[in-house]
């Protein structure tokens, strides 16, 4: 099953709900949102209650796009990762890197959660 992107802005943050496997023969999250950070989109959520699979390349495509967001004063926040995914974050030591938000029904101040973030 290849990954499926589905795409939402709430306020100024876009989340994309994920949807299939995240691994090296599907580079088009990375792709996605560097396209979206050049039109000037800078905080994401990553939804991944729907991903079956992650593999390493999934993994670094995540962190290649925590980094260039960082880098340019954005923010990416997962939301929802599975058991298993939630294991291979822990695993990996990525639990510390990326927060993870757990709220299935997340629309109102998900821009709260990054302007907090921002101003602190």
């Amino acid at each position: 099953m290849s990954l499926s992107i589905e795409i939402r802005r709430l306020d100024d943050v876009v989340m994309l709900e994920l949807c299939g496997r995240l691994s090296i023969f599907e580079p088009n999250l990375r792709h996605l949102v560097r396209k979206l950070m050049e039109q000037g989109d800078l905080n994401f959520i990553i939804d991944l209650a729907n991903v079956s699979y992650v593999d390493n390349s999934g993994l670094g495509q995540l962190c290649l796009i925590y980094t260039m967001l960082h880098d340019r004063r954005g923010e990416m926040k997962l939301r929802r990762p599975t058991a298993r995914i939630r294991k291979l974050l822990r695993i990996t030591k990525l639990d510390s890197v990326f927060e993870v938000l757990e709220d299935a029904n997340l629309v109102d101040g998900t821009a709260t959660l990054f302007r907090s973030a921002l101003s602190a």
